[in-house]
């Protein structure tokens, strides 16, 4: 996750440790891993900690070209709606080619939370 240059912007910060990771896998399994401490990870190593993790107890994802809806099977009703944009070219200060901003759905069709993604190498 890449820092938002207008933190502002979010109305709510539900997961406020600053360095975070994803990683969306084509079984539908999607990991994350955030902390409090700066540190750097190649796709290989986040590939092989998340392989650690239970499938049964991973939440899911699903994608329909515009959204990303995540459900956790521990969490009964659980469920997140992402809106999903990626940056076809440079936009200086915010974004680079390639980063994907996603949007937090609050349940009523209003963005409350923007998370700013790059992919790690």
């Amino acid at each position: 996750m890449v820092e938002l240059p207008k933190k502002e912007v979010n109305q709510v910060d539900p997961w406020p440790q600053p360095y975070q990771w994803f990683a969306f896998y084509e079984d539908g399994k999607v990991y994350s891993m955030m902390t409090s401490m700066d540190g750097s990870h190649t796709a290989k190593e986040l590939d092989e900690l998340f392989k650690t993790l239970p499938k049964s107890r991973t939440p899911n994802y699903t994608y329909d070209g515009q959204f990303i809806t995540i459900d956790n099977p521990d969490i009964k009703n659980y469920q997140e709606v992402w809106g999903v944009n990626l940056f076809a070219r440079d936009v200086e200060g915010l974004a680079k080619k390639g980063d994907i901003i996603m949007s937090l759905d609050d349940g009523k069709g209003n963005a409350i939370y923007y998370r700013l993604l790059r992919r790690v190498e």
